[in-house]
């Protein structure tokens, strides 16, 4: 395991080791193309394409969440 080969992570607070994982999170995110992503990932996303292109009347959209998520706030 990782953690293994990495010690000193072990020994953070769990606020440290969030603060830890954003920072690498914000690494990887700062490179997307240096994420390795297997074919099985590919295959998985492509199934969920074709399903919403074949069923798009089963999702909702990202606004729509948004705004019975927030709409509720008022």
């Amino acid at each position: 395991m990782i953690l293994e080969r990495f010690p000193e992570v072990q020994r953070l607070s769990p606020s440290e080791k969030l603060m830890f994982v954003s920072e690498l999170w914000n690494d990887l995110e700062a490179n997307p193309s240096e994420v390795p992503v297997s074919q099985e990932v590919i295959a998985e996303l492509d199934r969920r394409m074709q399903h919403f292109r074949e069923h798009p009347e089963e999702f909702t959209t990202w606004e729509a969440v948004k705004d019975r998520i927030l709409g509720s706030r008022s």
